[in-house]
């Protein structure tokens, strides 16, 4: 995982100072922050995840025992079990967690809901969009069984393991390393000191100490702790579609308007053939009634042909069934003997008759067995013509059996 890893200086001086960053990955473990302008961020951003780190004094890193697995109950039971230890309302305040399975202990990050806005205002006017913000402490790399302490000019970071630690300033430093200390269990082995020696507390001077030379991070140990995100579960109201960083949501949606522009295209494309294919019935339509009625006048075929279609209906009385009925029946069977075509239709002492024209006997012979079996009809040949190429033959329908 390529990590952009951005330290902010805290709201006094964050007008005044450039953030710092450094860049780890998988095979770059180690790296030193440096100061870097913000158009230089925004370039170096592209490509990795990017987690944000804020001043320590603005957020407030706890633990607490619940008995539950759930982090939708603990999220909701948090707030109010540690209400009587804050100070300001639990309204205004937003909490992240994490906790592990075999263990009823959660951790605890919270911050007012203001001071996080002012942050992610502040990253959105320079175009950062973060995936993870955590307490500035959590960029100070600690070691098992010992402290890591960066002295600045006006604070102190006390890294105490991987999820405890504070920061103070300097003048505090002793009251707060007094506290730490009264607990022998707590005592460290070894101190880690990146600062001016001449300032090292002597309250740790019975400790093994080590001093750093850089302000240094780590990949695997930024990893360990992205799971007490700040950003989890906050909300900008309005402003919360900012929060998002959709440049990996580009390509989705290039595809879906594509698709989209496909279907449309797909849609008119079927439209268009449906249109074409009612032309040609419009066609077939006044073909069949000006073989069945040369005499016929035609304006409009297909209202015509159905006029005249009612005619031989009312015509044909009872006996034998509709005549529109036998036409309906016999019209799909015409359309599956794609060789077998339709010459006219007649109607002629109350017999239904069908000119049409086989390619052979045996064909003709395979029509009119289908419409026996399969559509249950009456029919007899009533002439047949043969020549080289085709049959012509009259059939009488007389209606359903």
């Amino acid at each position: 995982m390529q990590l952009l890893l951005i330290k902010l200086q805290s709201t006094t001086t964050s007008n005044e100072l450039l953030p710092e960053c450094a860049v780890v990955t998988t095979k770059q473990k180690t790296a030193s922050f440096a100061e870097t302008d913000w158009k230089e961020l925004h370039t170096m951003a592209s490509g990795k995840k990017v987690v944000v780190f804020i001043p320590s004094e603005d957020v407030l890193l706890t633990n607490i025992n619940i008995p539950s697995t759930n982090k939708k109950q603990l999220l909701q039971a948090v707030p109010y079990a540690l209400e009587e230890r804050l100070a300001d309302d639990i309204e205004s305040l937003h909490f992240a967690i994490h906790t592990k399975k075999d263990s009823d202990l959660t951790r605890v990050a919270i911050i007012n809901h203001q001071k996080m806005e002012y942050w992610l205002e502040l990253l959105i006017q320079h175009n950062i969009h973060p995936h993870f913000i955590l307490p500035n402490l959590y960029a100070i790399s600690v070691k098992p069984d010992s402290w890591t302490l960066i002295r600045k000019q006006n604070k102190s970071y006390l890294r105490q393991d991987k999820w405890a630690g504070f920061s103070c300033d300097n003048s505090l430093l002793p009251l707060f390393l007094t506290e730490e200390l009264k607990d022998e269990e707590d005592t460290p082995q070894t101190i880690y000191y990146y600062g001016d020696e001449e300032h090292y507390p002597a309250e740790l001077s019975d400790i093994e100490k080590h001093p750093l030379n850089n302000d240094e991070i780590h990949h695997d140990e930024v990893v360990d702790i992205l799971e007490l995100n700040l950003l989890t579960g906050f909300s900008r109201g309005d402003s919360a579609l900012f929060n998002v960083n959709w440049k990996p949501w580009l390509p989705a949606a290039s595809l879906a308007a594509m698709l989209g522009i496909i279907w449309l295209g797909m849609f008119a494309w079927k439209n268009h053939l449906l249109e074409t294919k009612l032309k040609t019935l419009e066609v077939e339509i006044e073909s069949v009634y000006k073989q069945t009625f040369p005499n016929g006048r035609i304006q409009n075929a297909p209202a015509q042909m159905n006029q005249k279609l009612k005619a031989l209906q009312k015509n044909s009385g009872s006996s034998g069934g509709s005549t529109l009925q036998t036409i309906s029946i016999v019209s799909p069977f015409l359309k599956k003997f794609k060789n077998i075509q339709l010459r006219e239709i007649r109607h002629q002492h109350n017999e239904l008759l069908f000119v049409i024209s086989a390619p052979n006997i045996s064909r003709l012979e395979a029509f009119k067995d289908t419409l026996i079996k399969q559509g249950a009809l009456k029919v007899e040949i009533k002439s047949s013509t043969t020549t080289a190429n085709k049959v012509e033959s009259t059939l009488v329908i007389k209606g359903l059996v």
